[in-house]
């Protein structure tokens, strides 16, 4: 039961990881500005599962073992990148909602290409959290 309980935890943080590098990633590849409103719901979206489901993970271990993870070292350190990465996620997300301005040029690209960048450094921080959880 506890295999499974986890292994959905991570289909569901795998499937958050996947939106939060594929919107910005289709948003930069395009031209037009119809489908970028779209994507950042997108983005604040995938961001939001990203943080419920890493908050599964923390409330997994306590339901079912009773006690959370001992996280030190390098473990936190990843856990620090993830976290920060993922309120960034958010605030960029609802930015990009909200600012008609970065609609069009050269400041939704570095909005966009900032998105990216938290993604790749939440997943680049998830593979040492793995290794040492």
């Amino acid at each position: 039961m506890v295999e499974l309980v986890y292994t959905l935890v991570q289909a569901v943080h795998n499937l958050g990881a996947v939106a939060v590098v594929a919107s910005p990633a289709v948003a930069l590849g395009s031209r037009g500005e119809g489908g970028q409103r779209r994507l950042a719901w997108v983005l604040l979206a995938a961001w939001g599962l990203q943080a419920a489901s890493g908050a599964g993970f923390a409330a997994a271990s306590y339901g079912l073992k009773g006690a959370l993870p001992e996280v030190e070292g390098v473990a936190l350190a990843a856990l620090v990148v993830k976290m920060a990465a993922t309120a960034s996620g958010v605030t960029l997300g609802a930015a990009l909602l909200r600012a008609r301005r970065l609609a069009g040029g050269r400041p939704r690209a570095v909005a966009w290409g900032l998105a990216l960048g938290l993604a790749v450094a939440a997943l680049l921080a998830a593979a040492p959290l793995r290794w040492y959880l």
